[in-house]
């Protein structure tokens, strides 16, 4: 682990005791290196595809190793890593208005693409920046009229939505298909058409659509939220989920994780603070189907790798 992150350990007296005296020895043994600044502000609460224009400066990405306390209140701006008091009052994740039908519908995830002989990631992958995809408007309402003529063009961009933003929830990647075309709030039936579009083009898997040649069985990536807003928790693959509790698993001291523990911290890692209810509900249908399909093995109250 890098010298940053043994040292917000050393140095946190809410962690165990034995996380501190672990980190201590490590900075005794590992040489100083620069460690990138936590610029994380991210919460539990998203606006459901919220319009974005692409950023001509391109945003360095930190790959931070650093797992967040579990308690931690949303990561809003100042110190990432001071501990904070939660907020009483509604859960943010559920107070936010905006289109319901582009968060994903919160079902039992039967179809979470893994299995117990998929390769598990090491510490050293990086944990990447999530990515809006660009939602600028590109063509004529129109373009959605007559789906049957246009059918190439616009799998074409929901292509290229889905190498920014995929694995992604369909309803999501449907509006911001429509709004690329100058439809804010497309119709129950051209929602239904684009959906039957996208599905018949791209792999689909749990109400997620995965990118062109990216394997639904192997893929190890963790996105982490650096802006509120960006996407609600409902909107991550279960996939996406389970690797960050993998990540979480393999982090701690003795390779297992409290099951009440497991989702919050894995939620962390992701780039959230306080959880809602529905977002909580679905952390933990993720983690039951993880177990379920020999992903993580449950070991009483703890959670670990198989």
């Amino acid at each position: 682990m890098s010298r940053g992150w043994n040292g917000f350990v050393a140095k946190s007296t809410w962690l165990p005791k034995s996380w501190r005296e672990r980190a201590e020895r490590a900075l005794a043994e590992t040489p100083a290196a620069p460690v990138a600044p936590d610029t994380n502000d991210a919460e539990s609460v998203a606006d459901h595809s919220p319009r974005r224009t692409p950023d001509p400066t391109p945003r360095p990405t930190p790959t931070p190793e650093a797992l967040q306390p579990d308690d931690s209140a949303p990561l809003d701006g100042g110190d990432a890593h001071a501990p904070r008091t939660p907020v009483a009052g509604t859960d943010v994740d559920e107070a936010t208005s905006g289109d319901a039908r582009s968060t994903t519908r919160l079902v039992d995830p039967v179809a979470l693409p893994v299995t117990a002989s998929a390769p598990v990631v090491p510490l050293s992958v990086a944990i990447t920046d999530f990515e809006l995809a660009d939602d600028s408007v590109i063509g004529p309402a129109s373009v959605l009229d007559n789906l049957e003529l246009t059918k190439a063009a616009v799998t074409r961009v929901a292509s290229a939505i889905l190498t920014t933003e995929g694995p992604i929830a369909v309803p999501r990647l449907v509006t911001i298909v429509a709004r690329r075309f100058g439809v804010d709030r497309p119709s129950e039936e051209s929602r239904t058409e684009l959906s039957a579009l996208v599905t018949d083009a791209f792999v689909v898997q749990n109400g997620f659509a995965w990118p062109t040649g990216l394997d639904v069985v192997t893929w190890r990536g963790v996105r982490r939220v650096v802006h509120r807003d960006h996407r609600a928790v409902t909107d991550i693959s279960p996939a996406e989920i389970c690797n960050a509790m993998e990540l979480v698993i393999t982090a701690s001291p003795d390779h297992e994780v409290d099951r009440e523990q497991l989702p919050m911290q894995a939620a962390s890692v992701l780039g959230y603070g306080r959880l809602g209810e529905t977002a909580r509900r679905w952390l933990d249908l993720t983690l039951a189907q993880a177990v379920l399909h020999g992903r993580l093995i449950e070991d009483g109250e703890r959670i670990r790798l198989p």
